[in-house]
């Protein structure tokens, strides 16, 4: 009875065990703001393994994004298209991401007159 019982416990602490081991790869779906899909975890995986430099301007380009200051954005993006340390996938993303807040800042209503 002793060594069922130990087995038994064994065998549990071995499904625990395991059982938080697995780790999900997922990417996490891209946004939709205003009827636009906003590709950001596609992008800031573009510039995870990017100099500090072009990580500053990658945060600052989502900061912007999140804050609706869209123009701001795209300046953002402006510069860090011109960048000459930018390889082939990032160009093709910040490309990708210049259209989609272009999109986004067409999409935005206009803000309420004042009174």
């Amino acid at each position: 009875m002793r060594i069922h019982n130990l087995l038994l416990g064994l065998a549990a602490a071995t499904v625990l065990v395991t059982g938080g081991c697995s780790k999900s790869e997922k990417t996490p779906s891209a946004p939709t703001m205003n009827g636009v899909t906003v590709d950001m975890p596609k992008f800031n995986a573009a510039f995870e393994n990017a100099s500090m430099e072009l990580k500053r301007a990658a945060t600052e380009v989502g900061m912007n994004i999140r804050y609706t200051k869209y123009e701001e954005a795209l300046m953002s993006l402006d510069k860090l298209s011109n960048d000459p340390s930018l390889n082939a996938d990032q160009k093709q993303v910040v490309g990708l991401m210049i259209e989609e807040v272009k999109k986004l800042a067409g999409a935005t209503p206009a803000a309420a007159p004042a009174q």
